[in-house]
């Protein structure tokens, strides 16, 4: 299930100028939307584990950007879109996002509009995704770029594994989700970059990837994101094709 949030600005004309390191003012925004359900406990845990949600977040347009004050230029309006498997997660945070509409304002933006977005079932064994923004992956020693397959490979089973397992453990009420490893067909279209977060920089990965495997772990990664930090905007996940 997904939700996509539109947050604009008065003048829709004039960019805004918005931090380099913006993903922490729109982590609050996660956290006012989910104050007041039982989801907001996480928040208050000192380790409160993988994320049950992924969101991420896209610029109508990025007009330029200013390395020495760390700031960017972007037009917006700008778009948080938040993904997850839990049906009543999503739906508290769409009624949150409704009850707040016109009122909640991130870095001088004003929520505006509330899209419920229409349920994508995986169906596939084979699927090409684009990566929203940025997605981490951490390895052994470091986060994981696009110079190794098996690396990237062994980096996306062994997050998806214990991220299945933690769901199943802390959220899930039916039947336990399986895992079955997932192979990395194409990472041409993958590529490096670097992104600031919480006062410094981590190695991420964007553009597009397909992976094959069980359709219901294509599903939890469309669902839950790639990776880790997928609540704090990294790792959404959009069907391309499935093949």
């Amino acid at each position: 299930m997904r939700v996509k949030c539109v947050l604009n600005s008065e003048n829709q004309n004039e960019p805004c100028v918005i931090p380099m390191d913006f993903r922490r003012h729109f982590i609050s925004f996660v956290k006012t939307l989910l104050v007041n359900t039982p989801y907001y406990q996480r928040f208050n845990e000192e380790k409160p584990g993988y994320s049950p949600y992924v969101f991420g977040i896209e610029f109508a347009k990025v007009e330029g950007v200013d390395t020495e004050k760390q700031q960017m230029f972007i037009k917006p309006p700008v778009t948080v879109t938040f993904s997850s498997g839990l049906f009543e997660l999503m739906t508290e945070i769409c009624n949150s996002a409704i009850d707040q509409k016109g009122q909640l304002n991130v870095l001088g933006l004003k929520l505006s509009r509330i899209n419920l977005l229409p349920l994508k079932q995986i169906k596939s064994n084979t699927v090409e995704f684009r990566i929203i923004g940025h997605a981490a992956l951490r390895g052994e020693n470091n986060y994981v770029d696009s110079s190794d397959r098996l690396h990237l490979e062994e980096a996306i089973n062994t997050h998806l594994q214990k991220k299945v397992g933690f769901v199943n453990q802390v959220y899930s009420e039916s039947a336990e989700l399986p895992f079955s490893p997932i192979v990395v067909q194409d990472d041409g279209k993958l590529y490096k970059s670097v992104c600031q977060h919480h006062g410094g920089k981590i190695t991420t990965l964007r553009g597009r990837i397909t992976l094959s495997g069980s359709p219901d772990c294509l599903q939890f990664l469309y669902d839950y994101g790639l990776g880790v930090r997928t609540g704090q905007g990294f790792g959404l996940l959009e069907v391309i094709k499935q093949q």
